[in-house]
């Protein structure tokens, strides 16, 4: 019987063992799930610094933004390309793209239905 006994010791040993290793590697997901999860936060936080600082100094004689301001300006002609191509019309009051068949700009409320957009546009 001592035999036996030792097997189930050496059998209860590793399952504690075992049980013991599947809780750290769980432990240890989670916090490097929370380690990431973090860090995208605090890179949020950073983009929105970065940007909030850009607009409160863009006009700035000495600020140097010229490649972001390229790239928004890219942007803004890509955007326009491509609402173009989905068929949307610029809204005359605010800019933003609707759709050709919108009676109202989704952004400012003005209506685009049974308006004269070139004599709007005039105004």
């Amino acid at each position: 019987m001592d035999f036996f006994e030792k097997l189930s010791d050496t059998a209860i040993a590793i399952g504690k063992e075992v049980s013991d290793r599947a809780k750290d590697v769980s432990s240890c997901a989670m916090l490097q799930y929370d380690i990431r999860s973090r860090e995208g936060y605090l890179n949020e936080l950073y983009q929105d610094l970065g940007k909030k600082y850009y607009e409160d100094h863009k006009d700035d004689e000495d600020a140097d933004f010229t490649e972001i301001d390229g790239l928004i300006k890219e942007l803004d002609e890509m955007r326009r390309e491509l609402m173009e191509k989905k068929g949307a019309d610029k809204c005359p009051k605010c800019g933003n793209y609707v759709a050709k068949d919108a009676d109202y700009c989704s952004k400012c409320g003005k209506q685009l239905k049974g308006v004269d957009v070139e004599a709007d546009e005039e105004e």
